[in-house]
Formats: structure tokens, C-alpha cells, sequence
């Protein structure tokens, strides 16, 4: 148990947000989506978030993956934050990070998240939102069943 307590410190350490970039067009199929378009305007478009299971346990750890898109035409720098809600609506952020986009470019995220030993059973949805500023300009959630 103590060598999992140090491994998933560590894990924490690393992956408070982990960013690879792929380019928008090197995605078969996937549109560019959102509003705007010009350089003046933000546009971005969140793929709804996958997990690494659909179920878990207070006290487990569960990985968080997804893509935010910048389908503006320029460069961009957008706040995207992941955050979760337990059925007893207890909020809490799980990362928050400033991340710059080149016109049409994508960004992969991958985060691990302990679940609070004292998390509520029941669905817990977790959320990604893009910001530009003080306005959302994209969002999409997906739900994990703690038991």
C-alpha cells in the first residue's frame, strides 16, 4: 500500500496537466465546429471527456482523458478547466491551466484524479470547460458512478 501511496503522489506530481498537440487537420473526420472563426473572436470545441472507468470508489484514482480544439483561424490562449460534481453537489476543481493554440489546432489532456475518501455515492460528473477571459466558450461532461 505504501508503494501505491508513492506511485500516485508521484502520478500527481507529474500530471497535473499533461498537453500534447495535434494539429486539427490531422484528424480524420472530426469538424472544426464552435462559432467565430476570425482572429478577433475565440472559437473552441471540447470532445466529450473519456475515463478510465465508469465506476469507482472513494479513495481510487481515475484517469481523465479528452481533446479541447481551437477552430479560430489565429493564435489563442484559452483557461481550460476540468472540475467535478459528486451527487451531494460538492464541487471541486481538478485542474486549471492557460494554454496557448495556434490557429486550428488541437490539444490532448490526460489527468489522474483521486477520488476524496469522503466523496458522496452515486454519479459524479466531470466537467471540461473553455474560457476566453470570463466567457465559457465550450463544455462538455461525462459521469462516473462512485460505490
Amino acid at each position: 500500500m505504501h508503494m501505491h501511496s508513492r506511485f500516485v503522489k508521484s502520478l500527481l506530481a507529474i500530471a497535473c496537466l499533461i498537453v500534447v498537440s495535434i494539429p486539427l487537420s490531422a484528424q480524420k473526420g472530426k469538424p472544426g465546429g464552435g462559432g467565430g472563426g476570425g482572429t478577433s473572436s475565440g472559437c473552441a470545441v471540447v470532445a466529450t471527456p473519456t475515463t478510465s472507468s465508469v465506476t469507482t470508489s472513494p479513495g481510487m484514482n481515475v484517469g481523465v482523458f479528452g481533446r479541447v480544439s481551437n477552430c479560430a483561424t489565429g493564435k489563442k490562449r484559452y483557461m481550460v478547466t476540468l472540475t467535478s460534481m459528486s451527487s451531494c453537489n460538492a464541487e471541486t476543481v481538478i485542474a486549471s491551466s492557460l494554454i496557448s493554440f495556434n490557429g486550428g489546432e488541437s490539444k490532448l489532456y490526460s489527468i489522474s484524479y483521486p477520488i476524496a475518501p469522503d466523496t458522496c455515492a452515486g454519479d459524479m460528473t466531470i466537467s471540461v470547460k473553455v474560457y476566453e477571459g470570463s466567457t465559457m466558450l465550450a463544455t462538455d461532461s461525462t459521469s462516473v458512478v462512485v460505490q
